[in-house]
């Protein structure tokens, strides 16, 4: 399961109102530059670009490899001999 990208909520693009607060009369003012236009949330660990799948402890969205390299990262491997 792909995280949606929380700036833009998984539209992909950005609205704003004319007038600010309640105003129901919004209009597309571009992509969302957070997920590049895709929706989806991206990687936020060393720069990597693929989708996110699932949050650390630290609260960064992280994607399948990078997830799992922080998984082993975190276990005491010293003691499995």
């Amino acid at each position: 399961m792909i995280l949606t990208c929380t700036r833009c909520e998984g539209e992909g693009s950005i609205y704003a109102s004319r007038y600010g607060g309640n105003d129901p009369d919004v209009w597309r003012v571009g992509p969302c530059e957070d997920c590049g236009g895709s929706g989806n949330m991206v990687c936020e660990a060393r720069g990597c670009n693929e989708n996110a799948v699932a949050f650390n402890d630290d609260g960064e969205a992280l994607c399948e490899d990078c997830i799992f390299e922080w998984t082993l990262s975190g276990a005491d491997l010293e003691d499995v001999a």
